[in-house]
C-alpha cells in the first residue's frame, strides 16, 4: 500500500509543472483566442524580449499556441 501511495504522490508531482503551465496559458491569454501575442505576455509580466518571442513561435505567426508556450514555460 505505501508503495502504491508513493507512486502515485511522484506520478502527480511529475505531472505538476505542465498543469501550472496549463493554468499560466489561460492567464495570459487574456483575450481568450487561444493564443498568446508578445503584448499579453508582456502585461502578464513575462519578460521576453522579441528574439526569444520569436524562436518560441515555432509555426511563426506571430503568436504563442499552447503548445509552444508550454514548451518554454516547462524548461
Amino acid at each position: 500500500m505505501r508503495m502504491l501511495v508513493l507512486a502515485l504522490s511522484l506520478a502527480g508531482l511529475t505531472a505538476m509543472p505542465a498543469l501550472a503551465a496549463e493554468m499560466e496559458f489561460a492567464i495570459v491569454d487574456a483575450d481568450g483566442s487561444g493564443l498568446v501575442s508578445l503584448e499579453e505576455a508582456s502585461a502578464a509580466g513575462w519578460e521576453w524580449t522579441d528574439e526569444e518571442f520569436a524562436e518560441a513561435d515555432v509555426d511563426a505567426d506571430g503568436y504563442l499556441n499552447e503548445e509552444e508556450f508550454t514548451a518554454v514555460v516547462a524548461q
